[in-house]
């Protein structure tokens, strides 16, 4: 063999090993940061009371997910329904809340493809509660808050119950680990 051929060997070697080195420096380091993203997306979620929460959306719709019929209208009145959101800030704590569910679909996609579907879903869900808080903040504006809270604030709430009930069966079919503690949070 000669002294090129020796050379060639040995560099190639040393690309190998730095490749080697290279990807495995990565793969640590993704795998650490992927139990930092959880956390960080678990402490985005904003604390909210799921049984008023619960409350105010099954007064509008059943178990499953429906809208009650003509003949089973909602008994809230608006002041309850004010008090049990927390007024127009519980909403925008809502709202603050659906960007965190896309994302955690979006996490869950990483290892189940499948979560695609769920997260567009979720961001359309998300967009319907933003145009409910939307038009109760220019309900606000001109004065008639009171009137349009039960209108608007009702069916947002009822939405965001449906968007965590879909992220909790999202992480239950994907079989993560996390549905436990994401249990916990929402």
């Amino acid at each position: 063999m000669s002294i090129r051929t020796v050379l060639f060997i040995v560099a190639v070697a040393i690309f190998v090993a730095s490749l080697v080195a290279i990807a495995a420096y990565y793969y640590r380091r993704a795998h650490r940061s992927s139990d930092r993203d959880w956390e960080q997306l678990l402490k985005r979620l904003s604390a909210v009371d799921r049984s008023s929460i619960a409350e105010v959306a099954l007064d509008i719709i059943d178990d499953s997910g429906q809208r009650r019929r003509d003949g089973e209208s909602a008994t809230l009145e608006p002041a309850q329904i004010w008090k049990l959101v927390g007024g127009l800030e519980g909403l925008e704590v809502l709202e603050a809340n659906c960007t965190v569910f896309i994302d955690l679909a979006f996490y869950v996609q990483r290892w189940y493809p499948e979560a695609l579907v769920v997260a567009e879903q979720l961001r359309l869900s998300a967009r319907e509660i933003e145009w409910h808080v939307g038009r109760l903040k220019g309900a606000e504006r001109t004065g008639k808050l009171e009137s349009a809270f039960a209108m608007y604030a009702q069916p947002a709430v009822a939405t965001y119950y449906l968007m965590t009930r879909q992220v909790l069966a999202l992480y239950e079919q994907g079989s993560v680990a996390m549905l436990t503690e994401l249990r916990d949070v929402l």
